[in-house]
C-alpha cells in the first residue's frame, strides 16, 4: 500500500512538473503590462449628416521580435478610431529589461473637405529591473515635432467650403455739384449789369428822340 501511495505521489509531482514548467510559472511572475493610448479628436464645422469621423492608425514596430498587440500582423498592427474623443489602449507585455521602439502614425486617406492630422510618433519603452526581480516600465513618447508629449493624440476635423457668390456692387451715382454762394453771387451781380445795361441803351434812345423832335419844333 505504501509503495502505491509513493507511486501516485511520485507520478502526480510529475504530472505537475510537465503540466507547469519551472521556468513559465516564475516568468509569469516577472510579466509587466505597459498599456499605450492612442486618441483621436474629431472636429466637425457642419450640421451634415453623414460625415465619415474615422480615422486609421498604424501601430509599427521598429525592432524585431519585440512584444506586439495580439491581433497584429507580424510587425504591425492596423485599427480604426471612429467618432470624436474616440481612443484605443494598446496593451503590451514584457518580460525581459530593455528598449522597445514603436512608431505610431495616422494612414488616414486624404479626402475632400477633411484634415487629418499627419503627426507621427516614437515611442520608446524602457523596462528596467526593480527590487525583487520586478520590471518597472517608462514610456517616452516623442513627436515628429521633436517635442516629448504624454499623450498619444491626433487632432482631425471637417470642414465644408461653402460658396458664396458676391453680390454685384451698386454702381456708383455722379457726385451732385454743389453750387457755392460765391457762384450765386456771380449769377447775381450779371443779371444786375444787364439790366443796367438795356436801361442805359433804352435812356439813351429815349435821349435821342427827345433831341430830334425839339430840333424838328
Amino acid at each position: 500500500m505504501k509503495k502505491n501511495r509513493q507511486i501516485l505521489v511520485l507520478a502526480a509531482l510529475l504530472f505537475g512538473f510537465l503540466c507547469f514548467p519551472a521556468d513559465k510559472v516564475l516568468a509569469a511572475s516577472n510579466v509587466v503590462e505597459v498599456p499605450l493610448t492612442v486618441k483621436q479628436n474629431f472636429e466637425e464645422n457642419s450640421n451634415e449628416k453623414g460625415i465619415d469621423l474615422t480615422g486609421t492608425y498604424e501601430f509599427r514596430a521598429l525592432d524585431i521580435g519585440i512584444p506586439m498587440p495580439g491581433d497584429s500582423d507580424n510587425d504591425r498592427h492596423v485599427f480604426v478610431l471612429d467618432g470624436n474623443n474616440a481612443e484605443k489602449m494598446i496593451s503590451l507585455q514584457f518580460q525581459h529589461g530593455g528598449v522597445y521602439r514603436y512608431h505610431l502614425v495616422q494612414t488616414s486617406k486624404d479626402k475632400e473637405n477633411y484634415t487629418y492630422d499627419r503627426s507621427s510618433y516614437i515611442i520608446a519603452v524602457y523596462i528596467k529591473n526593480g527590487e525583487n526581480g520586478k520590471l518597472v516600465p517608462q514610456v517616452i513618447a516623442e513627436k515628429n515635432d521633436g517635442k516629448k508629449y504624454g499623450e498619444l493624440m491626433f487632432y482631425n476635423s471637417y470642414n465644408k467650403k461653402v460658396d458664396n457668390p458676391s453680390k454685384p456692387s451698386k454702381p456708383s451715382k455722379p457726385a451732385e455739384q454743389v453750387q457755392t454762394g460765391d457762384s450765386t453771387d456771380i449769377k447775381l451781380h450779371v443779371m444786375i449789369a444787364s439790366v443796367a445795361l438795356m436801361l442805359i441803351v433804352m435812356l439813351g434812345y429815349f435821349k435821342r428822340n427827345n433831341q430830334k423832335e425839339n430840333n424838328r419844333a
